[in-house]
């Protein structure tokens, strides 16, 4: 009976530790749970500030998608007038190089030979013929090519 006695006091003793322990556990659950509580006014401003500036965020981006759509539609009317443009700018030229051509032939034309039939030492001396601005006019056609 006596060492079922000690068994039982050995029991009763382990017990009565494990509630101690249990004891110093919740006290120090309760601390954190203070100061959890203590932090929530700030925990809830901070959520809302999130919320503030996901919202803020949610705007710039459907106001950079139309500023984006408004650029877009923009840019491509200009790339469209650019194209024109270009277009105009080859037609002037090819018009002015077609100008060249006529001029070149008229003032050739004058000097009484032909270019192309011309040989190399003949066509120095045929410009002889013109005038210094028509054989200026000339050479720049020439070097224009």
């Amino acid at each position: 009976m006596e060492a079922s006695l000690q068994l039982g006091l050995w029991l009763d003793g382990l017990v009565a530790i494990l509630l101690l322990i249990t004891v110093g556990y919740c006290l120090v659950l309760n601390r954190r749970l203070t100061a959890l509580r203590g932090y929530r006014v700030e925990m809830q401003q901070l959520l809302s500030n999130f919320t503030e500036a996901t919202r803020q965020a949610e705007s710039s981006v459907s106001y950079l998608k139309i500023a984006s759509d408004q650029i877009g539609s923009t840019l491509d009317q200009r790339m469209t007038e650019a194209r024109a443009l270009a277009d105009e700018l080859s037609s002037m030229n090819q018009s002015g190089s077609r100008l060249a051509d006529r001029i070149e032939k008229g003032l050739v034309g004058r000097s009484g030979l032909s270019q192309e039939t011309a040989p190399s030492g003949d066509r120095r001396d045929a410009p002889a013929k013109l005038s210094e601005s028509e054989r200026e006019l000339a050479e720049i056609l020439r070097q224009a090519r």
